[in-house]
């Protein structure tokens, strides 16, 4: 199990083991924890995401980042993180902020378990976002690698030219791009993120900087 550190200090609601959920942490029980500053809401049939936040943008953008999907994949039927106090939403991590066992001035580290990843300079987060790792027929290998080479305009050469955007590969076939997010392990292998995330990454790494998976 990957050690993880959640900066909230405000109660929590407790769900039973066997109720599934698209998100967040667990204790060493498996039972869900709402971090402080969220609620978690079933998505009715006929919501959308701008009427769930009242149209406030900074609310759409937490529960897209927080619960992993984007705006193709709105959960209808599952039960999302949504927040009661940007504020305090904003400060939840759920990533390491500090990594004590750095690998160098820059390091991407992508944790599998959680379906996140981090960005890092000298051992200290820097950004953090979602992703979407390989589905189980095509899970995607953990290990300690580095970034080979970026390409801006890429296109699958396997999977019927699909595009690729903001490449970093970073192990033989295995790239970081932008793509569909819909809330868990759904892809042939590579890591798949949000268009921001994506390009932030993209203009951030450079060649041989560290790229950490961990199972």
């Amino acid at each position: 199990m990957v050690l993880f550190v959640i900066m909230y200090s405000g109660p929590v609601l407790a769900l039973e083991k066997d109720e599934k959920s698209p998100v967040h942490a667990s204790d060493s029980s498996g039972i869900s924890m709402v971090p402080d500053g969220f609620i978690l809401r079933k998505i009715q049939k006929g919501e959308t995401l701008s009427k769930i936040c009242n149209a406030d943008s900074s609310c759409r953008a937490i529960v897209i980042k927080v619960n992993r999907f984007d705006n193709r994949h709105f959960p209808v039927g599952k039960k999302v993180l949504v927040p009661v106090d940007i504020p305090k939403a904003k400060n939840y991590v759920p990533v390491p902020k500090t990594l004590a066992d750095s690998r160098g001035e820059r390091e991407v580290r992508i944790f599998l378990n959680l379906q996140y990843f981090g960005a890092y300079e000298n051992g200290e987060l820097l950004f953090w976002g979602p992703v979407s790792s390989g589905k189980k027929a095509k899970r995607t290998p953990p290990g300690k690698f580095f970034v080979n080479y970026k390409e801006r305009t890429k296109h699958s050469l396997k999977y019927d030219n699909a595009p690729m955007p903001y490449s970093i590969n970073y192990h033989d076939g295995f790239f970081m791009h932008q793509q569909s997010l819909p809330g868990y392990p759904a892809s042939h292998g590579c890591v798949r993120l949000l268009p921001d995330d994506a390009k932030k990454l993209f203009f951030w790494s450079r060649l041989r900087d560290p790229v950490t998976l961990v199972p």
